[in-house]
């Protein structure tokens, strides 16, 4: 469902919303959760726009955003930035996604916490947070490694220096060999044989530089990192990721604002664009 303006909450039962957008990492990590644990109060899924949709839509066209992105189709741009408007002024202030609100109204914001809270109150399969301490602690310690991964990545997709390129890759390896460094040798995923969150805070991430380095940059992000891939892998073959993620055209489509440093110019995009390492 595509809300607007979010729905009264009341005392009888309502679902958990989730306040996200299939493009967007950080809300995958939400959105694979609540796929992954089935909250019992159900889960209803409000749209909105990315920053990154809302300046296409802006500077090339609404029509250009929506073949990309099929959530918009028949929208304007003014409704888009209508939507963003009242999330920002009835759910969380910075615009980012995703937020969730439980089923009492109460607001989970940051895509980690809100995977947490989805987790939390998820009813199948097991925790994704081990309730062992040791286990929870080696969950967080691989998170918070893999949090150094990120901004790496997007350094080297926004680039416009073509010079810099490989020492920006250099970084991502660099961060990549640390974050392997804390997770189980044997895998697939990040504890062993049973996913956590620290794999559905990774993954989104990954799923998405893999392609988006590889098209824009000519980089690819898996060469050599074969523990890695092994856990990208297992995750990718889950369904509930599967069902949860988008094509790899509709990120590369999105994702040309960031590889042209976010430059429109004249309803074209322009910047660096696409080129190889």
């Amino acid at each position: 469902a595509n809300l607007p303006f979010p729905s009264p909450r009341s005392s009888l039962a309502m679902p958990i919303q989730l306040w996200t957008n299939r493009i967007c990492p950080f809300s995958h990590r939400a959105a694979f959760t609540a796929k992954l644990r089935n909250p019992a109060d159900g889960v209803e899924l409000v749209w909105v726009p990315l920053t990154a949709e809302q300046k296409i839509a802006e500077g090339i066209s609404i029509e250009h955003v929506a073949k990309i992105h099929d959530v918009w189709e028949g929208k304007t741009v003014h409704e888009l930035n209508t939507i963003k408007d009242s999330y920002k002024k009835s759910q969380n202030a910075s615009g980012e996604v995703p937020t969730v609100v439980s089923s009492q109204g109460d607001i989970v914001m940051e895509s980690e916490i809100a995977a947490e809270y989805l987790d939390a109150v998820g009813q199948d399969g097991n925790r994704l947070m081990p309730e062992d301490p040791v286990q929870a602690a080696k969950v967080r310690l691989q998170m918070k490694k893999f949090n150094d991964v990120v901004a790496p990545c997007y350094q080297l997709l926004m680039n416009g220096d073509a010079a810099t390129d490989k020492d920006k890759a250099a970084v991502i390896e660099e961060k990549l060999a640390k974050f392997v460094a804390v997770i189980d040798p044997a895998g697939p995923f990040t504890l062993g044989s049973q996913i956590s969150l620290a794999d559905v805070h990774a993954a989104p991430f990954l799923h998405r530089f893999k392609i988006l380095l590889k098209h824009w940059r000519g980089y690819d992000l898996l060469a050599g990192q074969d523990r890695v891939a092994a856990l990208l892998a297992a995750v990718e073959a889950l369904p509930a990721f599967a069902e949860t993620t988008l094509t790899p055209e509709q990120f590369i489509g999105i994702y040309e604002l960031y590889a042209n440093q976010m430059k429109i110019e004249g309803g074209k995009f322009a910047g660096r664009g696409q080129s190889s390492l």
